[in-house]
């Protein structure tokens, strides 16, 4: 890496990510989020573009994702502010959604599948993610361990994820 290149600020990443229910069952997406490359499932979701507002990306992303036209967010799930080495100052927002129509056909190359599951079965396929910040707040929004809205603060550095506060 050059000097210039050092110096040169890194991009921000926003990412937003969805919570779509059908009675007790929620949506996961089936994609690469193994630390290997492995498949793995998860809530959908993405960047937020240039320009975009998040819930606009969130329209976006799910449609390319899961096939499904998705209303507004109802209320923020949480967020999540993660800084790494590779990302110095991310922001997720997680929202649910309780309006959507349409069927269930992906449209993004990443994703494998995407399907309706159970809520103690989703839980389960949630906790195999490897990461922390990809598994901790949702499995504590989603079994209602933590409040609607909170917020998590993590750093990453190498292989350590650690959080380093929570409210």
């Amino acid at each position: 890496m050059t000097a210039e290149e050092a110096k040169a600020p890194r991009p921000r990443v926003q990412l937003v990510i969805g919570i779509v229910r059908q009675g007790h069952e929620v949506l996961l997406v089936r994609e690469s989020l193994g630390s290997g490359g492995e498949m793995r499932w998860s809530l959908p979701g993405g960047g937020v573009e240039d320009g975009e507002l998040m819930h606009e990306a969130l329209r976006r992303e799910l449609r390319e994702e899961t096939g499904l036209l998705v209303g507004d967010p109802v209320r923020t799930a949480f967020l999540m502010h993660i800084d790494s080495e590779e990302h110095p100052s991310a922001v997720a927002a997680a929202f649910e959604i309780d309006e959507w129509s349409g069927d269930i056909a992906p449209q993004d190359d990443d994703i494998e599948h995407a399907a309706f599951f159970p809520l103690p079965d989703a839980l389960k396929l949630l906790g195999e993610l490897d990461s922390p910040t990809q598994r901790e707040p949702i499995l504590g929004y989603l079994t209602g361990a933590v409040a609607s809205g909170a917020t998590w603060l993590y750093r990453n550095r190498g292989t350590q994820e650690r959080l380093v506060a929570r409210w």
